[in-house]
């Protein structure tokens, strides 16, 4: 999937169906003055719809094709144009610029460190940890999110994911589902009297939390 230009947009769940629909149609050529982009990827995911293009013109052409479609379905929706920023790792308005030098590039890293400190969770008492090193930051962003989607609390740091657990059993149980569902290359400990370091809402993590031995 292509991950520089982005082009979502939100309908009614009901009408997600036929606006696939159209797009497959427009794939095939077969919706008359329409221009079709090149090299698209779609996916979806309810009435969400996303669009990845390889390049600002591609992305341009998908949006005015969308928004041909969006018309000619009558559905009223806004479609948003995006770009993939890899320092802050999310996507931002079109409009806004890559970071060229280095002091941007630096700024782009400090507001990703601190949307991360400020996305992640702490829980109050904890007996047991559950910690995972993923191979890449990328995968355990994405495998953060996604435990918290579930309601999992966590604690993020780079590659290391630390998550409380009431005794040993349920640190077990996790740590086995853990096991089965991190991407390869993951490693998972298990550690018990962890409590001081949930011990309160807001403080830090214990100051020196080792995953899978040191330099890591």
């Amino acid at each position: 999937m292509h991950d520089e230009f982005r082009i979502d947009v939100e309908v009614p769940r009901d009408h997600a169906h036929a606006l696939l629909n159209e797009l497959h149609s427009l794939e095939r050529g077969g919706l008359a003055g329409i221009p079709i982009p090149k090299h698209v990827a779609v996916s979806h995911e309810h009435g969400h719809v996303f669009l990845y293009a390889d390049s600002e013109q591609d992305a341009a052409a998908t949006r005015a094709a969308l928004e041909a479609i969006l018309a000619k379905l009558q559905i009223e929706a806004s479609p948003a144009a995006r770009r993939w920023h890899p320092d802050e790792e999310r996507w931002e308005d079109i409009s806004a610029p890559l970071p060229v030098t280095s002091s941007e590039h630096a700024a782009e890293r400090e507001r990703l460190e601190q949307l991360e400190t400020e996305e992640s969770e702490q829980v109050g008492h904890a007996e047991w940890e559950v910690r995972v090193t993923l191979p890449t930051h990328h995968d355990a962003r994405e495998f953060a999110e996604r435990l918290q989607s579930e309601g999992y609390p966590l604690r993020r740091h780079w590659r290391h994911l630390q998550l409380g657990a009431r005794d040993e059993d349920d640190a077990n149980s996790l740590a086995a589902r853990l096991r089965a569902e991190a991407p390869q290359g993951s490693e998972i400990e298990v550690e018990g009297d962890a409590a001081d370091a949930w011990a309160e809402v807001t403080a830090p993590a214990r100051p020196f939390s080792i995953f899978g031995g040191l330099a890591q």
